[in-house]
């Protein structure tokens, strides 16, 4: 079969092929985690930008080619979940560039489009790392560029960019030597191959490996809502996903959690699945009570208002209060470390982290809500930053990010922050003391590896700082004490413990009494963090 026009229904299945390609194949490219931390997310990420890009295909009325082309772009712009979504979303805003004006494309109009999105997406990125998914982006459009004279169809054109592209990830390791030593190929450029496979499917009319299951649609729940009235919504966010390896878990203990956070709760078990349904304004919260049970699949959460066509209450209504100079926007994974952000005078708390990364669109909503002259963003985590500085642009106000890779450094920025300073004084101010925090985090392993020169077990504990595994071992106090040993240093002052969900008093008072006694010239606090995953935060200052 011969292809020399691509138009825009043509393209809108290409979009869907892609989508539904990599939503088959993201537990592959999230296993593809160079740390073997129980938070791999790229795949997941970049599925979850996707969709929403189809989502707002769906709604789309007409195949005109830019609209198509738009549509997607702007859906996966206020979807982007993480620095892999963020990416993404920038290839598909380069593509719809190239596409406007056009009504149908051939080999050269395509070839535009691909170095369009791979230039855009460099463009996004302060600091470009090679083998990485923009390098599988720039082989692709560089290979588009020098052979498109070559083609009259484009199916045969497109098969060649994607072996082209193959190549180039495969080369991946032998470009960043993290990837090599942990036996992977870039997870960000994985997913991107995985998208261009499903669309150069979509576009042959072939159907998709039928080995794998498909995910259901947006449109397939666990519980029919259909029969909803706009009256009947309490809260604003149908979640569902099912949690794998919980045959340990009690079930009857996470229905009656959810129910605290929302209603309409189903909580069904199965030997070790159970298949989770709540309507919930936090659904990070339930992401996170389920990943203490076990591992989660098929996460969904669609906008229940959106879905009756309820306007937004974050578009609908106007920031509330009288206007105050700033405001201030932090992500947190725990409860315990939204107390402190609040109490530290954080205004909107978004709930999220390691193992839910906020999209683009949830900093926007929160910036909604603000009535300040100025707005700061804290991430608290460097695979949220490129969403926040999405969000920061996006919007008419004045919006700034504090780049703060973990939860200590926000703190430590906040309580440095002067009320009757000037706003640029007090963004560099913030700014400048997130490099005066050492921070450590306590988790396990979730499968055998070598890296940074050790060898680690599934279920090891690792000490980790800095993008580095400093320690392992097996007992998570000791971890954690020899991680605080490797932070200190002869200026030390201060040392902050954050404890995570299902630890025991006496556990976290026994490392505290320990820290004392080795660390004397330093002054220790501990809190109740409440994250999912890691046992300890820990901090030196």
């Amino acid at each position: 079969m011969e292809i020399q026009k691509i138009d825009g229904a043509m393209l809108r299945k290409m979009f869907e092929y892609g989508a539904q390609n990599l939503e088959i194949y993201k537990k592959n490219v999230d296993e593809l985690n160079v740390f073997p931390v129980p938070d791999g997310d790229t795949g997941t990420n970049m599925s979850m930008t996707f969709a929403n890009s189809i989502r707002e295909l769906n709604k789309l009325k007409n195949d005109e080619l830019y609209a198509v082309s738009k549509t997607a772009s702007s859906g996966a712009l206020f979807g982007a979940r993480g620095n892999s979504g963020v990416i993404l979303s920038q290839l598909l805003r380069g593509l719809a560039r190239a596409n406007k004006g056009r009504k149908t494309l051939d080999v050269k109009g395509v070839a535009e489009g691909i170095k369009s999105a791979a230039d855009t997406a460099y463009k996004a990125v302060m600091k470009p790392t090679e083998g990485t998914i923009l390098t599988v982006a720039r082989e692709m459009s560089e290979f588009a560029q020098a052979h498109y004279k070559d083609y009259d169809d484009i199916l045969s054109f497109l098969n060649d960019v994607l072996a082209h592209g193959q190549d180039a990830l495969r080369r991946t390791p032998d470009m960043l030597p993290v990837l090599k030593e942990a036996g992977v190929v870039d997870s960000g450029g994985q997913g991107l191959i995985y998208i261009v496979e499903g669309a150069v499917k979509g576009l042959a009319g072939k159907e998709l490996e039928k080995a794998v299951t498909l995910q259901p649609s947006d449109r397939e729940r666990f519980v029919d809502d259909s029969n909803m009235k706009p009256e009947d919504i309490t809260f604003g966010y149908c979640t569902e996903f099912i949690i794998k390896h919980a045959q340990d878990a009690d079930e009857n203990a996470l229905r009656d959690y959810l129910s605290t956070i929302g209603d309409c709760v189903l909580v069904i078990k199965d030997d070790d699945l159970i298949k989770v349904h709540v309507h919930t304004d936090h659904p990070g919260k339930a992401f996170e009570k389920g990943l203490t049970m076990g591992t989660l699949t098929r996460m969904k959460v669609d906008n229940m208002r959106e879905m009756l066509g309820v306007p937004d209450e974050a578009e609908a209504e106007e920031p509330q209060g009288d206007p105050v100079p700033y405001g201030f926007v932090a992500v947190s994974p725990g409860d315990g470390l939204s107390e402190i952000f609040k109490e530290l005078g954080v205004t909107r708390v978004i709930s999220g982290g390691q193992t839910m990364n906020p999209s683009t669109e949830d900093f926007t909503a929160e910036i909604k809500k603000i009535n300040a002259d100025h707005i700061f963003l804290f991430p608290n985590n460097g695979n949220i930053i490129m969403a926040a500085n999405q969000a920061a642009e996006m919007s008419d106000k004045d919006v700034r990010v504090i780049p703060s890779k973990t939860i200590p450094q926000c703190i430590t920025a906040m309580l440095s922050f002067d009320p009757d300073g000037d706003c640029d004084a007090n963004e560099k101010a913030m700014d400048d003391v997130l490099a005066t925090v050492k921070t450590g985090e306590v988790t396990y392993a979730v499968r055998n590896t070598k890296i940074d020169g050790k060898t680690i077990a599934k279920g090891d504990i690792m000490g980790i700082s800095e993008g580095a595994i400093k320690t392992v071992g097996t007992d998570v106090n000791g971890v954690t004490e020899k991680l605080i040993d490797q932070l200190i240093d002869p200026d030390s002052e201060l040392i902050s413990i954050y404890y995570g969900n299902g630890l025991k008093k006496e556990d976290t008072d026994s490392l505290v009494e320990a820290v004392e006694e080795r660390y004397e010239d330093c002054d220790v606090e501990v809190s109740e963090g409440a994250q999912p995953l890691y046992y300890y935060i820990v901090s030196v200052e």
